[in-house]
Parts: C-alpha cells; sequence; structure tokens
C-alpha cells in the first residue's frame, strides 16, 4: 500500500520509515569512513607517509566505509521507489 503523503502527519510518518531503511549500513559505513579517515591523518604523517602500510589500510577501510554508505543510499532509493510504484491506498 502506498504511503499517505497527502497529510503532514502522512509524510512526517513516511520519513520515519525511510529513516529506518538500511539504517545500519549507513551506521556502519559512516564510522568506518570516520575511523579510516582519522587513521590515514595520524599515519600519514612523518618520514615514510602514505607508503605506511597502516596509512593505506586506514585509506581502504575509508573507502569501504563510503562503499557502503553508497549502497544503503541505493537500497533506501530502492526501497523509495517500489513503495512509491505501489497503488494508492
Amino acid at each position: 500500500m502506498r504511503p499517505d503523503t497527502s497529510t503532514p502527519e502522512g509524510r512526517a510518518a513516511y520519513r520515519r520509515e525511510l529513516r529506518r531503511v538500511a539504517r545500519r549500513w549507513r551506521l556502519a559505513g559512516l564510522a568506518m569512513a570516520a575511523i579510516g579517515a582519522v587513521g590515514a591523518a595520524r599515519f600519514g604523517r612523518g618520514p615514510e607517509g602514505l607508503n605506511h602500510s597502516s596509512a593505506v589500510a586506514s585509506l581502504l577501510l575509508a573507502a569501504a566505509g563510503w562503499a557502503l554508505l553508497i549502497v544503503a543510499i541505493a537500497k533506501r532509493t530502492r526501497y523509495h521507489l517500489a513503495r512509491m510504484a505501489e497503488p494508492p491506498a
């Protein structure tokens, strides 16, 4: 059943519903990206710079976090499109 977006209460309820979609994916991606960025900033300094294995691992962690965030956004968008394609109530 398509969500009721004709009233402010219906729109608020649908926004709450969308916030729950892929929430763990988004939080995990955000945490991974933040930890990776902090690690890259910390280990990327010094004489070895970004050749340091910890800095490279941190950059890979940040990239994986961004990938998770993109997957979560795609999942939420697909959910929204599927809900809007349903027949109205």
